[in-house]
């Protein structure tokens, strides 16, 4: 059936587009429900395996006190085994019980997702056939407002995944750094305890190898801050702040990195500072991880339609156009989000790389 004249939809259409979309609607609460009962049965695996490791790490912390009050029983390698029996049973349990946290927050995810569907379904089943307030032109109003309501669905869903991405990062980030330090300093500094009626000598060795650990869990919990959330990028503004993780990166990775600011007489809006930082950390990142370069230059220029960022460095360099089919996953989740990043604020990013030439990543953001 053809439109009506000047492109308006028929009253026919509409309808017909309409038990399209309920179809559509219905077919994405059953694949829901699945996903929802898939996850039932996961959060169940893993509740279990942790349930395991609880009263397992019982049973070797008690192994623990007992060699802390027995020390001459215990041969150096036996104390190292029995710590690393207790910080392997610990990362588990941590990395297990963050796995039940993320299964939680998707099944909120899916929770809210069908009630929203479920609405929309219910104020569509209620239209009386042949429903077109104020005319035929309503009609397709109303069916680009439920396009509109999928494609807000679509973004609740990516916004709930980048967050959760996050949460995932910065736990294994807190595993693998603070909370494996801390462990050890714990253990360490009852061995100490236990040492000072023993051997006083002895103790004073370990009292210094524990301080120099203290210290070095202390600057990196500063760099881990840091990361998360630099204090001075509110304090200070954007520049100040990229020339300290810049130096930093530098100093950490070996790679020299450049920054030019051109055109900035003030202080950004805020939600635009912290993409802008957030985008130059993950460009050098990428720069650090796959590049395998030598040198990087940062570029910001201030110009009268908004801001432009970009991060070009000097490495390896591929192939753009294969990223999604064949690249590492790693990098292209960042560049993913980098793009979600300047979307949200209504800018673009662009990645240009050849193989061998080194990439060039740019960032163009409105400023209001």
């Amino acid at each position: 059936m053809s439109p009506i004249p000047g492109g308006v939809m028929s009253p026919e259409e509409f309808q017909e587009r309409l038990s399209g979309l309920t179809q559509e609607l219905r077919q994405e609460q059953e694949a829901l429900n699945r996903e929802n009962n898939e996850l039932d049965g996961l959060m169940h695996q893993v509740q279990t395996e942790v349930d395991k490791l609880g009263a397992r790490e019982g049973s070797i912390k008690s192994r623990v006190r007992d060699m802390e009050l027995n020390l001459d029983n215990y041969s150096r390698q036996d104390m190292k085994t029995i710590y690393n029996n207790a910080h392997e049973n610990d990362m588990r349990l941590f990395m297990m019980r963050g796995q039940i946290e993320q299964l939680q927050a998707k099944k909120q995810a899916i929770k809210t997702l069908q009630s929203r569907i479920q609405r929309t379904l219910d104020a569509m089943t209620q239209l009386p056939e042949g429903f077109a307030p104020g005319g035929m032109r309503t009609g397709a109003a109303r069916a680009d407002s439920l396009g509109r309501e999928a494609t807000g669905q679509e973004v609740v869903t990516k916004v709930i995944q980048a967050q959760e991405d996050e949460r995932l990062r910065i736990s294994r980030q807190m595993h693998d750094g603070p909370a494996q330090t801390m462990t050890n300093l714990v253990l360490r500094a009852e061995i100490c305890e236990r040492l000072l009626d023993i051997d006083i000598a002895r103790a004073r060795v370990e009292l210094a190898g524990l301080k120099t650990m203290v210290n070095g869990t202390l600057q990196a919990t500063r760099g881990f801050i840091f990361d998360l959330r630099p204090m001075i990028l509110d304090d200070l503004g954007l520049e100040p702040t990229l020339r300290g993780y810049i130096r930093q990166f530098t100093e950490k990775n070996k790679i020299e990195v450049n920054l030019a600011v051109i055109g900035f007489k003030g202080r950004l809006p805020q939600p635009v500072e912290v993409a802008v930082y957030r985008i130059v950390q993950e460009s050098l990142n990428n720069v650090a991880k796959h590049a395998h370069a030598t040198h990087a230059q940062v570029n910001l220029a201030l110009e009268d339609d908004g801001l432009l960022v970009t991060v070009e460095d000097d490495g390896r360099g591929f192939n753009v156009d294969e990223l999604d089919e064949h690249g590492d996953k790693g990098k292209a989740l960042g560049i993913a989000s980098m793009r979600q990043r300047a979307e949200m604020l209504r800018g673009q990013i662009f990645l240009e790389s050849l193989v061998g030439r080194g990439t060039k990543v740019t960032a163009a953001i409105p400023i209001q």
